[in-house]
């Protein structure tokens, strides 16, 4: 009969690496040209997540109360937060999702090198994706703005503010992230390397703009919803929350005929 530990040892770290593996594996067995280097590199890939894995583990023990040290002895830690919800902030979550996110970087890092068949033009690639993924965050924001924040708002909901305060906070990273990155991909676009690298470079370059105009939008819908509800009414509150959620939708439909 498998112990507890042995349980939790399998599905939190065992089932999300075969897991990953098996759908990474298809995408490779697709994309063909499997080396012995290629397969040797990302073995020492995934060496490397697992030791940067370890460490960000170690920290979010350190973020919960333990010592860094009681890494050697998470399987045991795990086991006493086990009950606890699959929410963010909770020590099981983090933990996973820690896990997840480690493993995601390096199936994308492998299959990239596998396709470029060169190291550097697969980490490109890679920060290529990265951050056509940031500048195009406004969008998610938007979806947020229409689907939870306005209806929380308009129901009166306590949760509102927490949607705005994480829209306002979230977005105004996202609006001081997006001119270094149009910068960065400028520069890269000028450079001989392949189209398909290129290309998420590319697209940075052509929707920055609009996207941190929607992203300004963003910030300033959730600043407004945190700090103008103390100061106006509601009336004149919803009558701006609804026209910055009418410029986002406008501008989101002009990026995508673009």
């Amino acid at each position: 009969m498998v112990s507890m530990k042995g349980k939790i040892i399998f599905k939190i770290f065992i089932f999300p690496a075969v897991l990953f593996t098996a759908l990474f594996g298809f995408t490779w067995a697709k994309l063909g040209v499997m080396t012995r280097e290629w397969a040797l590199i990302t073995a020492l890939l995934f060496v490397l997540v697992v030791g940067s894995m370890i460490f960000f583990l170690a920290r979010i023990l350190e973020k919960h109360g333990y010592r860094k040290s009681d890494i050697k002895r998470i399987e045991e830690i795990l086991e006493e937060h086990w009950d606890e919800p699959w929410y963010s902030g909770y020590l099981k979550h983090d933990v996973q999702e820690c896990i997840a996110h480690h493993l995601i970087i390096w199936g994308l890092l492998s299959t990239s090198l596998l396709w470029f068949q060169d190291v550097f033009f697969a980490i490109m690639a890679l920060v290529g994706l990265v951050f056509l993924m940031v500048i195009m965050y406004p969008v998610f924001v938007t979806m947020v703005v229409w689907i939870l924040a306005l209806p929380l708002y308009f129901l009166k909901s306590r949760r509102a503010e927490d949607a705005f305060e994480f829209i306002g906070k979230t977005s105004l990273v996202t609006t001081l992230a997006i001119p270094i990155i149009w910068a960065v991909s400028s520069y890269v676009s000028t450079k001989n390397y392949p189209e398909d690298v290129l290309r998420m470079f590319n697209a940075v370059v052509r929707n920055a703009e609009g996207f941190l105009l929607l992203s300004i939008l963003n910030t300033l819908f959730g600043f407004s919803g945190v700090y103008l509800s103390r100061r106006v009414g509601r009336r004149v509150l919803a009558i701006v929350l609804l026209s910055l959620a009418a410029a986002m939708l406008f501008i989101v439909w002009s990026v995508v005929k673009i």
